[in-house]
């Protein structure tokens, strides 16, 4: 099928009755994260905001460190930029990153949560489309500084049942390393007229093994009037 029919099936799927004006998404989670495949998983409740078009997003987080304990994380690719900051109580901080490496990291992120706004399929600048394999969609974002790709798969009801790369920058201590990486999503529901993913799961492909570092589950989501 030709990236077209690919794009129209899954803003069908997403927006039966058509597209409308809004915003963008606005949307809640609940989850669990981890930082390495010994360490255990940590509960955390999230806000994330996605503007209408582009891959533009912010996430931001309370992670229960410990009983007594919670970070304040926020993710996000604005203006641009992307931006990885965590602060333990709130204020203390205890994770940064920025730069070039992050910037697409993050860009790659935007692009793998477009079916949390699936009015940006066709219609977010700096993208382009190609089919590489039946029921396989590629997105590649250049804004002339910052270069990301993401592979979508898809069902023939045109639900978006995940995305990955080849490589995708993941942070080991002060570095970065270009690792596969994948994510799943599911359990498709309606919300203010635009069906939408309510769980999803991210997979770094290690050497030693694949390594599922976050998962989430929607607990509201809301298109922005």
């Amino acid at each position: 099928m030709e990236v077209g029919g690919l794009l129209d099936r899954i803003r069908h799927c997403a927006m039966p009755d058509g597209t409308f004006e809004c915003r963008g998404t606005w949307l809640q989670q609940e989850g669990e994260i981890r930082f390495a495949p010994d360490r255990p998983w940590l509960p955390f409740r999230a806000e994330q905001w996605l503007p209408h078009t582009g891959i533009e997003f912010r996430w931001e987080a309370w992670v229960r460190m410990a009983p007594l304990v919670r970070a304040r994380v926020v993710d996000s690719f604005e203006g641009g930029r992307g931006m990885l900051t965590a602060h333990v109580l709130g204020f203390v901080p205890v994770a940064r990153s920025r730069g070039p490496a992050t910037d697409r990291g993050e860009a790659m992120r935007g692009l793998a949560e477009l079916p949390w706004r699936p009015f940006a399929f066709r219609e977010a600048p700096w993208l382009t489309w190609e089919t590489v394999a039946t029921n396989k969609l590629r997105a590649a974002f250049d804004d002339g500084s910052t270069q990301a790709a993401v592979e979508f798969d898809i069902d023939d009801e045109g639900h978006v049942l995940g995305g990955g790369a080849a490589a995708r920058p993941r942070t080991v201590g002060k570095s970065m390393v270009e690792t596969a990486w994948s994510g799943t999503l599911g359990e498709y529901r309606m919300f203010d007229q635009v069906r939408v993913p309510t769980i999803a799961e991210v997979t770094w492909h290690l050497r030693e093994g694949p390594f599922t570092y976050w998962r989430c589950r929607i607990t509201d989501f809301r298109a922005l009037g």
